[in-house]
């Protein structure tokens, strides 16, 4: 009997068209279902395991296709198994990491809900509360693989999920790597990662927690202003902000916020490593001395389950705020500050 397989664009290193890959519809005991969505790396497919009766996601990382010796796939499979030995209520539970043929395959947990990056859509808006509750549930759960020694490297609001309770939960460790902190940085086997979440260092392949504490900054940074702080036309511009632009850390101040909290994305946003939070614990305790109005977690989860499930979720001061821009992929960011360049040359040359 044929074995059932599933047919995947692959985007090509080069670009040009995207390639068919067929895989199988069937991987150990899981069956794949609906595609749930597509990044630079793989595919995430909806799947049910029949042994154990449960519904999964299941990640085909085909950017990381190779023999099963091959040195940067082993360290990938380090990674993911190191992160799938943590247990914590923030992070997505790890399965199993297999190969199928040349493929990487990360079976996990299945989070019914949204990710950080569809929650910014929804929302009109996120109160200082609410943000820092959301931020500190992210490094906490970045603190616990930090602990095990354990670099995520692609930390960004797509792979930030919500379930319907209002609960955070980190995900994809297609990229994670175990770190030894009695050694030098190393040179990571792959430079991988979001080109607008990624520490100057990261580019040149040097990972440490350092380099998840800089994303952190970057995204504490877009939850309280709408976008990242460092956008460009280009990825070769957004590489040279992240190594010499300046954090644009006025329009936090512009917005009324405590000193405290322009501190730590200051901090975590060091172009010197050696400056920023050693690990994501010491930049979690930073964040629980913020000083911020008293809520209860019960509330806040709640406000922002009735985001992820559609009800209504605009906060007192809302209607004051000042309008965002929804986070959206560095396609996105990078295509539509070029846009905003071309429409002002425009309008300069009809002066």
């Amino acid at each position: 009997m044929q074995e059932e397989t599933v047919t995947i664009l692959v985007s090509t290193v080069h670009g040009g068209e995207p390639e068919a890959l067929e895989v199988p519809r069937r991987v150990g005991n899981v069956k794949l279902g609906e595609l749930l969505g597509e990044g630079g790396g793989g595919v995430v497919f909806a799947g049910f395991d029949e042994v154990l009766g449960r519904k999964v996601a299941v990640k085909l990382l085909h950017r990381r296709r190779g023999h099963p010796d091959d040195p940067a796939l082993i360290e990938l499979a380090n990674g993911v198994r190191a992160a799938a030995s943590i247990k914590h209520a923030a992070i997505v539970t790890v399965y199993e990491v297999e190969m199928v043929g040349d493929l990487p395959v990360i079976v996990m947990e299945f989070i019914d809900g949204v990710s950080l990056r569809e929650l910014l859509k929804r929302a009109d808006g996120l109160d200082l509360s609410v943000a820092m509750y959301v931020m500190k549930s992210v490094t906490s759960a970045v603190a616990a693989l930090h602990e095990a020694n354990i670099v995520h490297r692609d930390l960004k609001p797509g792979n930030i999920l919500f379930d319907r309770d209002g609960g955070a939960h980190v995900c994809d460790f297609g990229l994670a790597i175990q770190y030894d902190l009695t050694r030098p940085a190393p040179g990571a086997t792959s430079i991988g990662g979001s080109p607008l979440y990624m520490a100057p260092e990261t580019f040149e392949g040097h990972v440490s927690p350092q380099s998840d504490v800089y994303a952190l900054g970057i995204l504490l940074f877009e939850l309280l202003c709408g976008q990242p702080p460092f956008l460009a036309e280009t990825i070769s511009e957004v590489h040279a902000l992240h190594v010499a632009g300046a954090a644009p850390l006025q329009r936090l101040e512009n917005r009324g916020l405590p000193q405290e909290v322009i501190e730590i994305v200051r901090r975590a946003l060091h172009k010197q490593r050696y400056l920023r939070f050693k690990t994501a614990g010491h930049m979690l305790r930073a964040l629980e001395e913020v000083p911020v109005a008293e809520q209860r977690e019960e509330f806040l989860r709640q406000r922002i389950a009735q985001i992820v499930t559609g009800g209504p979720a605009r906060s007192e001061s809302s209607a004051d705020a000042t309008p965002r821009t929804p986070a959206r992929t560095t396609f996105d960011l990078i295509s539509q500050r070029a846009a905003q360049k071309r429409r002002q040359k425009d309008a300069d040359g009809r002066d």
